[in-house]
């Protein structure tokens, strides 16, 4: 299992990067807290037959049905014979990892979010839904037991805060998950495919299911760009300067577009979940599909 290293350890640049996280956590955790808020939690419950204890419907009964499930009450009031069905419970654990890396920082906006602002938005609020509706969930890559309740969600803040997120690499090497785990990955995947498709392997063959939350900026979807520019590299100290970045736009969005369809077809292959998400939409869009894909059980009252 990877194991975290503290602020301490970081080197500047991280240490940096943590300390304006620390700082910008507190409005980020309340911009969570309204996006919960906001979503009606009452509407969306695991509607299936199933072994749990919640009542979910009465069902004329049949001959595939047990004799034992009849609710001979109900049966009385009615013409027919009906079994009472109970709503399906689960035991999926929600493992959530948010990517940390250099390129994450970005925003082409001075007053609009960065992708990183947007991915721990979004990591809160499903951590804040799953506590409230009494599921659990952690941090992939570190070492505490999922869990859940509100000193589980006020656990994982801290550990956003102090500890350092694994990389999309690093996360191989957790492998003490249930085959009931559920994988939620948010990052703008600027990685290499084939990074990319050995993370998602390692959790499907040890039977998890998962979503890959694939967030961008608006300007590295369309290169906005006119002339004269200077691209500096926000993963090493390397730039990239072009007489007239209209001549390469077609070509960029081109090769773009190829690296989130080879995504989203790594995804489909395997079964899980995949959405795109522009930093410049709402990000109540994004989580609202995030909740229905995990089919989140309402709040509790």
């Amino acid at each position: 299992m990877f194991k975290p290293r503290p602020v301490e350890a970081r080197t500047p640049d991280e240490r940096d990067s943590a300390e304006s996280l620390a700082q910008t956590l507190p409005p980020l955790v309340l911009a969570a807290e309204h996006l919960v808020n906001a979503f009606d939690m009452g509407v969306h419950g695991r509607r299936r037959a199933g072994t749990g204890e919640d009542f979910w419907q009465f069902k004329r009964y049949g001959p595939d049905d047990s004799t034992t499930s009849i609710d001979w009450r109900q049966s009385a009031k009615r013409e027919h014979v009906y079994i009472r069905q109970k709503e399906q419970e689960t035991a999926e654990t929600v493992w959530i990892w948010r990517d940390e890396a250099r390129t994450m920082a970005y925003g082409s906006e001075t007053n609009g979010p960065s992708k990183l602002s947007r991915a721990t938005v979004l990591s809160l609020a499903l951590a804040l839904s799953l506590s409230k509706s009494g599921e659990k969930f952690g941090l992939l890559g570190q070492e505490e037991k999922a869990s859940t309740g509100p000193a589980s969600f006020n656990r994982l803040v801290d550990r956003i805060v102090k500890m350092q997120t694994p990389s999309l690499r690093e996360l191989t090497s957790a492998n003490r998950l249930s085959n009931k785990s559920t994988i939620v990955l948010i990052s703008d995947f600027l990685h290499e495919l084939p990074e990319i498709t050995e993370t998602v392997r390692h959790f499907v063959n040890l039977g998890c299911n998962g979503y890959l939350l694939h967030i961008a900026d608006p300007a590295e979807v369309d290169l906005p760009f006119q002339g004269r520019t200077r691209f500096l590299s926000m993963a090493a100290e390397d730039s990239l300067t072009l007489g007239r970045v209209e001549a390469v736009r077609e070509e960029y969005q081109s090769l773009f577009e190829a690296h989130r369809a080879a995504i989203m077809s790594l995804t489909e292959n395997v079964s899980w979940d995949y959405d795109f998400h522009l930093t410049d939409e709402a990000a109540g869009n994004a989580f609202a599909r995030l909740y229905e894909a995990l089919n989140i059980r309402g709040a509790t009252k």
